[in-house]
């Protein structure tokens, strides 16, 4: 059954629509039509196209009124579940100066399977790929670059080899610079005590006392 509503109504995708906007949309053209519950659902379906219309297809127990419909609806495509706020979310993740590559892996699958969940196919492994290097933090990106890997295991393996072999440099430093201050420090004490020994020798010479130095 076609249906040519007097108000018209724009498909819904789920990539770039706004849910609550539609779902207000399709509620005047509802009413304008004078639809019942029986003919908005049977209306409905042919407004779903992409993965909205496979979220509907794969639903078991199918809305049987609008107020059913907009539940499941906004439970799925809300805000905070809709793909295009997820796809947001994703590209703009980065990790952390001090976050380990391994807490940034997993933030960065969750987003992932979220998005898959809605489409499986919204990204391609090379897409995935480029997405998780270029949101790796700099001093780890500047060593993966170069090496133009092709797949998401290599380069999560080499940015968990770069983030160790970093961590070792810094440790060695820290260890470096404390034995410098440290050095500096004795140096430092050294010059201190000669030089109170100097001023004390003049002292007690110069009251024609001899002085020896504590061994």
């Amino acid at each position: 059954m076609a249906y040519t509503p007097i108000a018209k109504l724009d498909n819904f995708t789920g990539k770039e629509d706004d849910a609550q906007v539609w779902l207000n949309n399709i509620e005047k053209t509802i009413t304008a039509n004078g639809w019942n519950d029986t003919q908005a659902m049977q209306a409905i379906p042919y407004f779903l196209k992409d993965t909205t219309n496979s979220w509907y297809q794969s639903l078991i127990n199918k809305p049987q009124n609008f107020n059913a419909f907009k539940v499941e609806f906004l439970r799925y495509f809300s805000n905070n579940n809709s793909i295009n706020h997820l796809v947001n979310t994703f590209t703009i993740m980065k990790q952390k100066e001090t976050e380990a590559v391994i807490t940034y892996l997993g933030c960065f699958y969750k987003n992932l399977c979220q998005i898959q969940a809605i489409d499986a196919n919204y990204f391609t492994a090379p897409q995935i790929l480029n997405q998780f290097i270029h949101g790796l933090r700099s001093s780890i990106l500047q060593h993966i670059c170069p090496l133009h890997l092709d797949n998401l295991q290599d380069a999560v393996t080499h940015a968990r080899d770069f983030e160790s072999a970093e961590s070792e440099a810094n440790h060695t430093q820290a260890i470096n610079l404390v034995m410098n201050e440290s050095s500096e420090l004795d140096s430092k004490l050294k010059q201190f005590s000669d030089s109170i020994n100097q001023k004390l020798e003049k002292y007690l010479a110069d009251n024609h006392t001899i002085y020896q130095p504590p061994q």
